[in-house]
């Protein structure tokens, strides 16, 4: 049963009329079978199967409906019913039983129910696949009702029944009398042309189908109507030979449905006249219209099985009379025919894709097109392997992408050659372009990798001289120099005629000069420079100024100086000049000649083309004042260093010279003055590294001992600047000298200090040093979120500081503090890469060994700090603690013997390092109660323990004493 719902009880009536309401309303309650009312709520149920889906005539009805007896206005309410619920077959009988009743009536209401039934029996025939049955139902609707609003859809209808059943004469007679219509809709004028198209189309009738097809063409809406109007016309025109309006339609024509071979060959030959025309253009659209091979013998494979299908024999009795099953059977007979005489050349065409892929690939070669080029070559040597011409097709696939410049692209289908064809046709061409490519790309241990596979693939390699240089200067590029000078040596021996002669000699002689063989270096620039069979000599600048470095190398200083300034004189616009002025200085000074120094490094400050060619000569001139004692010219030389370049040059040095030669002169507070004017000038710019060492130098002065007169000083200008920096809202500028603040402070003063910097907040606005404060104050707090952020702004902004170390370590605490032992390890790996054995690195070995023991990774731990001990730079405070932390591992190791021993060490060897010689002693009493049967041996290290009156003071000295007395009695303790 099913539950159907709730009804109001009518105020007054009896069961009677509440079911009269109710069928009224609801006629699908006519198979209630359980009624009941409570109160004034009816509850009532009908069976589950009385039902086809939520609504309709349900299998009950229907069984006890005759249409043949049925009131007419039962039928056509039962056929609305069954429509609406599509039941299309159940509607017919009701549908025919109609038209059987209302035919020959003449009456206004029952023409218009006759033709409502006999369309919705058209249509039902129709959905129903009963196409010929249908057609004729809409033919006849059409023809007996010419005013009805749906004669024209009526038409298409039977049309498109008749195209299902391919009877294409009939399908463009009802087409036709549709487009006779001057005031037909769009919708409806769009589909009788589709309709008369494909009709034409299929009868062959080229010429009669190009105008249904242009009205389709121009109003359809839809794109595939349009693409397959395109299609139609391209293929009419082809017939036609019109190529004229071919090309008008070609942009718009789908290849997908294009499968006729005669279509393809007309496209291809019609391809290759343009093609000799030079029309390249024309030519491709045409060769891009032609399908390839499988898709075309797919097709009739395709075709051939469906009609063959189709040739059935006759059956007697069925929807086809005689002679149409033999007009329809002899049009299947002769596609058949066609269909396998077409199928028998396309596949006795032997190179067919191939003739058309090459075809097109010349085509885009000629316009310059070098992607859809790609693509063909791709296609030809994945499809044709083995071939010659998927050799040429590979190298062809890589010589357009080089073309391209798209050298991801380039490179893989250069090794793909390499891989596919290592003793192709091509492997040289393909090897020397690669390299360059990996040189273009920066990647020159691969380019070296490929040259090097190429000789080997090809000894007698065509480009070999050429491979052979460039592989020498990728060793020079990638320091190198005794390979780079073998390879360049060996161009020169071996190819005096090559091309690469005169780069490979002057790259030997750079060789030279940077493997500091300088003597050698002087013989081959001066060789190079001399060579008369160069003309010109295209490193002749670079060499002429390298040769003065040579010189200058073998302490020819004379001859050094005098082949600076024939540089100079030879090369005054040279981008080297700068450099050559410099090194003259330099020659200068070294000779006591100060005076001429100063000139020399100003001209190579006048003539510098970069800030980096400024700064060289600039402090060189900075110390030859110093030895000058002219400490005015170099606070005047730096303040107008200051003046030009601002921040953008080197001002932390120039502030630091000037305020040094302030000092000397006896004027701290001038020099003062100008520390805090570049901070304030600079220090607001939160990645300005520089800054740094001025608020380093501010520092170290007040910490210092030469200038604690002035330390009041120093503390009232500081105090005052950042006031003007907190009133001034440059949080960045107050940042740096809270920071400086910090550095000079102690107690409860710094810490309070200390509380306004370290908070995220202040993160973005940081300069380095305050960065550095920030981690190793998160450090202490335990704070390692502000580390960790700390740590990531600096190693994003400061790539180059002095600071970079200090905050690395601070957050190797971090992540250890927070249990991030792998991330831990990593960065410790990551200081040794970058900083290598400097004393500093030795606390970023020892927190790997601390990582490796808090994960209980004993044996690595003890690797690692053994490490620490076996450094000469890592040694000093770091050894009392890495055997301390080895004795510890030992102990968890349960090797309790060699854990005394590591502690012994320390107390006996490092008594001065309290701090771990106190846990030491007592470590060293705990192995020893592990041990069993050493009270005597306690006894005694408890003594000597506590003779040590640094050790005695410490936790561990008070805690051993307290033992001590208990072990002994009053009078033997100490």
């Amino acid at each position: 049963m099913v539950f159907l719902g709730r009804f109001y009880f009518p105020p007054s009536g009896g069961l009677s009329t509440l079911c009269s309401y109710m069928l009224r309303d609801f006629p699908s309650l006519a198979r209630v079978t359980h009624l009941a009312v409570f109160g004034g709520l009816v509850l009532l149920a009908v069976p589950a199967q009385s039902f086809v889906g939520d609504r309709g005539v349900t299998e009950s009805q229907l069984s006890r409906l005759d249409p043949a007896s049925e009131p007419t206005s039962v039928l056509l309410e039962t056929v609305k019913e069954l429509l609406r619920n599509d039941q299309l077959e159940d509607a017919l009988p009701f549908l025919e039983e109609t038209l059987i009743r209302l035919e020959g009536d003449e009456d206004r209401k029952a023409l218009q129910t006759l033709a409502y039934s006999l369309y919705q029996l058209a249509y039902c025939q129709m959905k129903l696949g009963e196409y010929a049955a249908g057609a004729k139902n809409f033919i006849r609707f059409s023809d007996e009702f010419p005013d009805d609003p749906q004669n024209d859809g009526a038409r298409l209808l039977a049309a498109q029944c008749l195209t299902m059943l391919q009877q294409w004469p009939a399908v463009e007679t009802q087409a036709a009398l549709v487009l006779e219509n001057k005031r037909l809709s769009d919708e409806l004028k769009v589909s009788a042309s589709q309709l008369m198209a494909e009709a034409c189309y299929q009868q062959e009738k080229w010429a009669e189908a190009i105008r249904p097809l242009t009205t389709l063409f121009r109003q359809a809406k839809k794109d595939t109507v349009r693409a397959g109007a395109a299609v139609m016309m391209v293929t009419c025109y082809v017939r036609l030979d019109d190529f004229n309006n071919l090309f008008r339609f070609l942009p718009h024509c789908d290849a997908a449905a294009r499968h006729d071979v005669g279509l393809n060959v007309a496209l291809l030959e019609a391809g290759d006249s343009h093609y000799n025309q030079d029309s390249f253009q024309k030519a491709l659209l045409l060769y891009r219209l032609v399908l390839l091979k499988k898709d075309l013998t797919a097709h009739y494979e395709t075709r051939i099985r469906e009609t063959m299908q189709a040739l059935k024999p006759f059956t007697a009795g069925g929807a086809q009379t005689l002679t149409e099953f033999k007009e329809l059977q002899l049009k299947n007979e002769t596609l058949l025919a066609r269909l396998r005489q077409h199928y028998k050349i396309i596949t006795g065409f032997q190179d067919y894709d191939m003739d058309v892929a090459l075809r097109i690939a010349q085509c885009y070669n000629d316009l310059e097109r070098n992607w859809p080029a790609h693509a063909i070559y791709q296609r030809i040597y994945e499809t044709n392997e083995g071939s010659a011409q998927a050799d040429e097709a590979r190298y062809s696939a890589f010589a357009v992408m080089l073309d391209e410049r798209e050298w991801a692209l380039a490179v893989v289908e250069g090794y793909a050659y390499m891989d596919a064809l290592p003793e192709g046709e091509f492997i040289d061409d393909v090897t020397l372009n690669l390299m360059q490519v990996h040189m273009q790309l920066d990647q020159f241990d691969l380019a070296y990798e490929v040259g090097k596979k190429g000789l080997e693939l090809s000894p007698t390699h065509k480009y070999i001289d050429q491979v052979q240089y460039l592989m020498g200067y990728i060793r020079f590029l990638g320091l190198d120099y005794e390979e780079a000078l073998a390879l360049f040596s060996e161009v020169l021996n071996r190819w005096p005629d090559s091309r690469y002669y005169e780069a490979a000699e002057y790259w030997r002689s750079m060789t030279l000069l940077f493997l500091g063989r300088f003597g050698e270096a002087v013989t081959a620039f001066n060789g190079y420079l001399s060579n008369p069979k160069y003309d010109p000599l295209v490193f002749e600048e670079d060499a002429s100024y390298r040769l003065g470095i040579a010189q200058y190398g073998t302490e020819e200083y004379e001859a050094s100086e005098a082949s600076f300034r024939a540089f100079i004189d030879k090369h005054p616009e040279s981008q080297l000049l700068s450099e050559a002025y410099a090194m003259l200085g330099d020659l200068r000074a070294a000779e006591g000649d100060l005076a001429v120094a100063i000139d020399f490094y100003r001209l190579a400050r006048e003539k510098a083309p970069s800030l980096a060619q400024v700064n060289y000569p600039l402090f060189q001139a900075a110390k030859v004042l110093e030895l000058q004692k002219s400490y005015t010219e170099i606070i005047e030389l730096m303040g107008d260093y200051l003046s030009a370049w601002g921040d953008r040059g080197d001002f932390a040095n120039a502030a630091n010279w000037q305020g040094k030669a302030y000092k000397i002169l006896g004027e701290y507070p001038r020099a003062l003055e100008s520390y805090f004017d570049v901070v304030d000038a600079y220090g607001n710019n939160a990645d300005q590294a520089g800054i740094q060492l001025i608020l380093n130098e501010l520092i170290s002065d007040y910490n210092g001992e030469d200038w604690t007169g002035y330390r009041d000083i120093i503390r009232e200008k500081l105090d005052a600047r950042l006031l003007g920096a907190t009133e001034r809202r440059q949080r960045t500028l107050e940042l740096q000298y809270l920071t400086v603040l910090a550095g000079i402070t102690e107690g409860e003063e710094r810490e309070l200090v200390a509380d306004k910097v370290v908070q995220p907040k202040n993160v973005p606005a940081a300069g380095s040093g305050t960065l550095v404060l920030m981690a190793r104050e998160g450090v202490k707090r335990k704070d390692y979120e502000i580390v960790h952020d700390a740590y990531r702004r600096f190693m994003a902004t400061f790539q180059v500081s002095n600071n970079m170390l200090y905050i690395m370590n601070a957050n190797l605490d971090a992540l250890i503090g927070d249990g991030s032992y792998a991330d831990a390890i990593a960065l410790s790996e990551d200081i040794l890469l970058r900083f290598g054995y400097s004393k500093s690195v030795g606390w970023a070995r020892k927190r790997r060994g601390d990582a490796f023991r808090m994960q209980k990774k004993y044996d690595q731990a003890l690797e690692a700090y053994k490490e620490l001990l076996a450094i000469r730079e890592w040694r000093g405070p770091l050894t009392p603690e890495a055997l301390y932390c080895s004795g510890v591992c030992k102990m968890e190791l349960g090797e309790t013997e060699e854990a005394f021993a590591y502690f012994q060490r320390i107390y006996v060897l490092y008594e001065e390092y309290t701090e771990w010689v106190a846990p030491a002693y007592a470590n060293s009493i705990a192995c020893l109660e592990l041990l069993g049967d050493h009270e005597q041996d306690i006894i005694k290290t408890y003594k000597e323990m506590l003779a040590n009156e640094a050790v005695a003071a410490t936790p561990e000295g008070r805690d051993a004493r307290k033992r001590l007395m208990e072990l002994e009695p009053a009078g033997d303790s100490l």
